[in-house]
């Protein structure tokens, strides 16, 4: 089984590495072996990672070209790595991996996993949807992260409906460390308790700019843990809206401290503003943590993780006053958090853990690789059970 995506570090740098790596977790025990084929600066490199069920071989990153990792060199490297392969799934969008698919046996079935549309250019996108659709309907199979995405997405729509099936995501968390109840550190003192959390790097679709804004007409605190390359216009903003001393910026922060944020947040706030945020991962572990969230209704995976007024609340996108109602509706009420906190880990136990991943994943393989399928209620997906 030979996964394919733009880039990886390690198992817990953004969402589209950590859904492949849950997805091998979640496997283990199938006779499946999980490689993975990416690029890197540094590369060629291989990495064994035994532990998740996945290893790792990147070819070597010549640059970036219109936000696309390419590579004059990977062609030739992948060609070698894919040739006994059982099955190839590409995770999308990566326009580079036309490039690639080139050298893949026309005999080796290949599915992708659309997490996202692109929406950084307009132009560039439109001219690129026609091969993009193209594509697509090569594969024999296409996974959507959530039916709002396979419903709602203008590439999805373009195929037969046969060919396109839904997988929500799911997380193989260490429950040691989603149940941090009290750890201590100079990090925890310095942002105390009660807080909103905003976890991840602050991307130009986050949003994060409306959560600052928000805090406006909403008495609560912002903490946002994660990498901030736009931290100077953020601060600006802050100082603007009369509301930098009530927003802290932490940097990235490990494992362990972005557990402890969470299990001391009042919510979650994931206020992304565009359909390149396709699922939210940080939502899943935020309901995991018995945590509610906020975020924004934007025909994605966002809003089918989220139940509105049952595990956090949904609101418009790019709408500080609907931000801000939400944050202090949860600021006033510890009780109602504490409720919806409670919902969403018992929604997190039956549909977004990696062996309910791997599962639903698993009969789409067994679908196009011809394979029975043992009968299981694994392919229903959230908004077809009765909670």
């Amino acid at each position: 089984m030979v996964h394919v995506y733009k880039a990886f570090t390690d198992a817990n740098a953004g969402g589209v590495a950590r859904s492949i790596a849950a997805l091998a977790a979640g496997m283990r025990g199938h006779p499946v072996d999980h490689c993975l084929y990416t690029l890197s600066p540094e590369g060629p490199w291989a990495r064994d990672l035994s532990e998740i069920n996945l290893s790792v071989q990147a070819g070597r990153r010549t640059g970036v070209v219109f936000s696309t990792d390419f590579s004059m060199s990977a062609r030739r490297g992948f060609a070698g790595f894919v040739q006994h392969a059982d099955l190839v799934h590409y995770h999308l969008p990566w326009p580079f991996v036309h490039i690639l698919d080139t050298v893949v046996p026309r005999s080796t079935p290949r599915v992708a996993t659309y997490h996202a549309d692109i929406t950084r250019n307009p132009v560039l996108c439109s001219l690129y949807e026609p091969l993009m659709r193209r594509f697509l309907r090569r594969l024999d199979a296409v996974i959507a992260t959530s039916t709002v995405t396979r419903e709602t997405s203008e590439s999805l729509q373009s195929l037969p409906p046969h060919k396109v099936h839904v997988a929500e995501l799911g997380l193989d968390l260490d429950e040691r460390e989603v149940h941090t109840e009290r750890q201590v550190s100079p990090l925890t003192d310095r942002v105390g308790e009660g807080f909103m959390l905003f976890v991840g790097v602050t991307r130009y679709y986050k949003g994060v700019q409306y959560a600052i804004e928000a805090l406006r007409y909403a008495d609560t605190r912002l903490v946002i843990a994660g990498e901030a390359p736009n931290q100077s216009a953020l601060m600006r903003i802050a100082r603007d809206a009369g509301v930098a001393d009530r927003v802290i910026f932490l940097g990235r922060v490990s494992e362990v401290d972005k557990w402890a944020l969470l299990k001391r947040c009042r919510a979650l706030v994931l206020p992304s503003i565009l359909r390149a945020e396709g699922f939210g991962l940080v939502l899943v572990e935020a309901a995991a943590a018995a945590r509610p969230s906020i975020t924004c209704e934007l025909g994605t995976g966002t809003s089918q993780v989220v139940v509105d007024d049952h595990t956090g609340l949904v609101v418009a996108p790019a709408d500080p006053m609907a931000l801000a109602q939400a944050m202090q509706r949860l600021a006033d009420d510890p009780a109602l958090a504490q409720r919806f906190g409670k919902a969403g880990r018992a929604r997190y136990q039956q549909y977004f853990t990696a062996r309910r991943y791997a599962e639903r994943v698993k009969t789409i393989y067994d679908r196009v690789l011809g394979v029975p399928a043992a009968a299981s209620d694994a392919s229903l997906h959230p908004e077809e059970a009765a909670l």
